[in-house]
């Protein structure tokens, strides 16, 4: 059974990004627990993160189901700033 999320937001009371589907399901990723082992340069770095989840909730949803994803997001922001 393929789900079909149409709507993304980030919810700010709970910390965490809210997909729903077309019949009102919903799936919660507690942005806490996605990051529980991302290592992060400096400790300001943890707002890398929070801005994507805020601001590109789908973006932070694809990346954190990559295996590695957010440890490589922010490795690779490092890099580049």
């Amino acid at each position: 059974m393929a789900l079909n999320y149409t709507v993304y937001k980030y919810d700010g009371s709970r910390n965490a990004v809210v997909m729903t589907d077309m019949d009102g399901k919903q799936l919660v990723i507690d942005c806490d627990k996605a990051e529980a082992q991302v290592t992060f340069d400096e400790p300001e770095d943890v707002g890398i993160l929070a801005r994507l989840a805020r601001e590109e909730p789908a973006s932070y949803v694809s990346v954190a189901m990559r295996p590695g994803g957010l440890q490589d997001y922010v490795d690779v922001w490092n890099e580049l700033n």
